[in-house]
């Protein structure tokens, strides 16, 4: 980082400071690296901001959800809105490995307000699975995708599963 580029960050603390009076130590100690040019510490100031997650990635996210959200419609057409057994309900995605794909479900979820229906009458969901789910969500998609409909019937919804 330059020194034009340090002289722009530590602007941006100083103002944090003020805004902030609740923050400001914070900002004042990561405004105190950079003035001096501890580049250690930079790293410090973006730790909080996550890697980011690519279009294909939030895509696959996407499909996984549609393909949970044709299960769920699909039980309950079937079974006269009888509620879904839990080997069929959306899981999540491991909080260790697959970290990007579960924030990315909380914030399509909890934030946007999308697919509720995978929420199943929760008010909140962290969607944290508690182990990997990324390959068997991968070959559960490949058979739902073939299959060429949303609405299952319980063969099908079987099949996918079984994955």
């Amino acid at each position: 980082m330059d020194k034009f580029e340090r002289l722009n960050f530590i602007n941006q603390m100083l103002i944090l400071e003020k805004l902030y009076p609740e923050e400001a130590e914070y900002y004042a100690k990561n405004r105190k690296a950079l003035e001096h040019g501890y580049e250690l510490h930079y790293s410090w100031l973006v730790e909080s901001i996550s890697d980011p997650l690519s279009e294909d990635q939030c895509k696959q996210v996407l499909d996984v959800l549609d393909m949970y959200r044709s299960i769920t419609f699909s039980w309950e057409r079937l079974h006269d809105g009888e509620e879904i057994p839990s080997k069929l309900k959306f899981r999540g995605f491991d909080g260790n490995n697959e970290t990007a794909q579960m924030g990315y479900t909380q914030y399509f979820i909890n934030d946007l307000d999308r697919f509720r229906e995978l929420t199943y009458d929760s008010d909140y969901c962290d969607f944290n699975s508690h182990c990997p789910m990324l390959g068997k969500y991968t070959r559960m998609l490949a058979i739902w995708k073939s299959l060429d409909s949303f609405e299952l019937s319980e063969e099908e919804i079987e099949a996918v599963v079984a994955a």
